[in-house]
């Protein structure tokens, strides 16, 4: 169960990053304007995390468990029986998207916030 909670963070860090590196992209894209681009920075940021939480809600609702990433990864003699392996990775994948998705959340608040303050010291 440890091994199964470790690679759901794994795979959900792994998915947060990618998505991380297109907002700091478009963040970069932008930087000629510090508070527009972390007003980007901040909506981007408040997406994923909107996309990580209706994930994590509706995670329960996958139909194969062997499909996902996390028992693709498990070697074969870690596999427990897919009917105590279902509750388990859906159990540890919801827990963090919600996770993350609160992470993300309070990211964007942040870059938020330095966009209004900017935006008040530099005009």
């Amino acid at each position: 169960m440890d091994r199964i909670n470790t690679l759901a963070r794994l795979s959900v860090l792994r998915a947060g990053a990618f998505a991380c590196l297109a907002i700091l992209m478009m963040m970069m894209g932008t930087a000629h304007d510090p508070a527009l681009s972390m007003k980007c920075g901040a909506g981007g940021m408040l997406a994923i995390s909107a996309i990580m939480l209706v994930v994590g809600k509706n995670y329960h609702k996958r139909k194969r468990i062997e499909d996902t990433e996390v028992w693709i990864m498990l070697a074969e003699n870690e596999r427990p029986p897919a009917g105590i392996a279902r509750p388990l990775i859906i159990n540890a994948m919801r827990g963090e998207l919600l996770e993350k998705s609160a992470w993300s959340a309070m990211c964007a608040i942040t870059l938020l916030a330095v966009s209004v303050t900017l935006r008040l010291l530099l005009n």
